[in-house]
């Protein structure tokens, strides 16, 4: 039954995960925790699932599936996570083809769900409490990724270096502790 259940959630979830990658994290988490994970756990999962190769619904239906039910409850979580996307592609690629619609206007159409479930991402993935220096090192890593042309990882990179080496000392001048 546990097997079933972990196959239908994944399921479910594939229904949603047309945007892929992090898009896709707030309905997971929403999903897993608490039933099968707790808080700590799934952000380490996150952690685990980011640092595989394949998408990170993948990676965490698979790893659900096999702390759930072993091998059959993981190949089971894994091929439903997929299943209802190869269906969606397919009949979206049929009906582009018969209604002549350019690949465009389907696209745009998606893009509006994605960024619901990004939203979403980042509302599960919320720190617990409101570092205003960890926020301005994220916020200024994001800044110079999407208006520079620096490369999107080496602002993560150097935000969190930064961050690491004179956060604790800007925390102290401000003194907020942590």
């Amino acid at each position: 039954m546990q097997t079933f259940e972990v196959i239908w959630t994944f399921f479910k979830i594939g229904i949603v995960s047309f945007g892929g990658g992090w898009s896709i994290v707030g309905i997971i988490r929403n999903e897993v925790v608490p039933r099968w994970i707790n808080e700590q756990e799934f952000l380490s999962l996150i952690a685990i699932a980011q640092s595989t190769p394949g998408p990170i619904a993948l990676n965490t239906a698979t790893m659900i599936g096999w702390e759930q039910g072993g091998f059959v409850s993981a190949l089971g979580a894994t091929l439903s996570v997929v299943t209802f996307p190869v269906i969606a592609i397919l009949t979206a690629t049929y009906l582009a083809r018969f209604l002549k619609l350019r690949a465009d206007t389907l696209n745009e159409s998606l893009k509006t769900g994605s960024i619901a479930m990004m939203l979403m991402a980042l509302w599960a993935l919320k720190p617990t409490s409101v570092d205003p220096v960890l926020i301005a090192f994220a916020l200024g890593a994001f800044a110079l990724a999407a208006f520079t042309k620096i490369n999107a990882l080496w602002a993560i990179l150097g935000s969190g270096a930064l961050n690491a080496i004179a956060g604790p000392a800007i925390r102290a001048l401000l003194g907020i502790k942590g």
